[in-house]
């Protein structure tokens, strides 16, 4: 640096002062924004949560008291009672479907379609059944799909999730949850039952069961008020795969496309793994699109009988907009006044330091000349300033 003029040098200490604050003021104030938004960002994502996993809490336990309700209804009651001994008018085999086409089973259910055709509409379910404790004969069904009738001790549907449902409720002797899986009288679509004994006289005559509709769910779930683009919500459940449907991703993730295709439907995060073990949290990770997200996990208790994984995710590069805004307005910032700074250091240097400092440069030249006599003039120098060079 010796042989750099002095107006080089503090151009070079002035700029690089300046770009290292410039520096240093963008990383501060970057990394204090990133931390606040994703801080911000995290506590929303929670609250949508807790809001999200409560009213599915408060859904399923309604559930529970409308079919208990249901089931000590003189309804219900009277519906059994009727089906019943038509049942043994019929002298129906334990090993037979019940014969829901014969006009004196038309005649009997006929005075209770209209009730139960109104409750199931009034309630939202996708089918309502009547099925026989004893033989697992469907004695009625309000949506008339092809399990109406059936015989879930010995047909086709003895493996299926309204057997199951048929049997845990005489089991267990509450109402039960039995989780959602293909349902082959709904086209195979994933569904979900609610079952609950049916006492008469003391003695459990029947099983009523509601299907579940997943419209209930999804409408809690889809609801997208003050989200951002890339927020969502969801279920999942301990098969991985959907329990409602995905914003995001329509073609994969929804609950039908996800039992319909698990490879590509499921979901097995960090997150949902450590949801479905009973833990709850925060944090980045890489969601089911390989994006990274902030997510927010917990289970959800569905009555007494299984847990789902509620999710609550944005991608990371959208949290990211706003500091990165003010990463690139900061840069842009630093560089016009870096380059404005510069000029008026320039000039400052030039006219008040470097001026100066020729003039006495050129003065004590010709003095040296005089006194080695290679001239006889002399000028005298003008000292005008009182400062350091003056």
């Amino acid at each position: 640096m010796k042989n750099v003029a002095i107006k080089t040098k503090i151009l070079l200490i002035g700029l690089s002062s300046l770009i290292l604050l410039g520096v240093i003021l963008a990383i501060i104030s970057v990394k204090y924004s990133k931390d606040v938004l994703m801080q911000e960002s995290f506590d929303r994502l929670q609250t949508v949560k807790d809001i999200k996993a409560h009213q599915l809490e408060v859904f399923f336990q309604e559930r529970i008291a409308d079919i208990k309700v249901l089931a000590k209804s003189e309804n219900i009651k009277n519906i059994i009672n009727d089906l019943t001994e038509t049942h043994n008018e019929l002298s129906v085999k334990s090993t037979d479907n019940f014969p829901v086409t014969n006009e004196m089973v038309k005649d009997e259910t006929k005075p209770h379609e209209d009730f139960f055709q109104s409750y199931m509409n009034d309630y939202g379910y996708y089918d309502i059944f009547v099925i026989c404790a004893e033989h697992g004969h469907v004695m009625y069904s309000a949506a008339k799909e092809s399990d109406y009738g059936a015989n879930l001790s010995n047909g086709s549907l003895k493996d299926s999730a309204l057997a199951d449902a048929w049997k845990k409720a005489k089991e267990l002797k509450r109402p039960v949850y039995v989780d959602m899986e293909p349902y082959a009288p709904s086209n195979g679509a994933p569904a979900m039952f609610l079952a609950s004994p049916v006492y008469v006289d003391g003695e459990i005559k029947s099983v009523l069961v509601f299907q579940i509709s997943d419209k209930s769910i999804n409408d809690i779930m889809k609801f997208r008020e003050g989200f951002g683009e890339s927020e969502e919500t969801y279920l999942v459940g301990a098969d991985n795969l959907m329990r409602s449907d995905s914003f995001l991703d329509p073609k994969n993730h929804t609950l039908i496309a996800s039992f319909s295709n698990p490879d590509k439907g499921s979901v097995d995060t960090e997150a949902t793994k450590e949801a479905l073990e009973g833990k709850s949290g925060a944090k980045i990770i890489i969601d089911y699109n390989n994006n990274p997200v902030l997510s927010v996990y917990s289970p959800v208790k569905i009555g007494e009988d299984f847990k789902w994984a509620i999710m609550a995710e944005i991608d990371e590069a959208e949290v990211l907009l706003t500091p990165n805004e003010i990463r690139n307005v900061i840069a842009l910032a630093s560089i016009l006044l870096i380059i404005l700074i510069g000029i008026a250091l320039f000039t400052f240097v030039n006219s008040m330091v470097v001026k100066p400092l020729n003039v006495f440069q050129n003065g004590l030249l010709s003095f040296f000349k005089y006194l080695n006599k290679e001239t006889e003039d002399t000028e005298e120098l003008i000292v005008d300033r009182k400062d350091e060079i003056g």
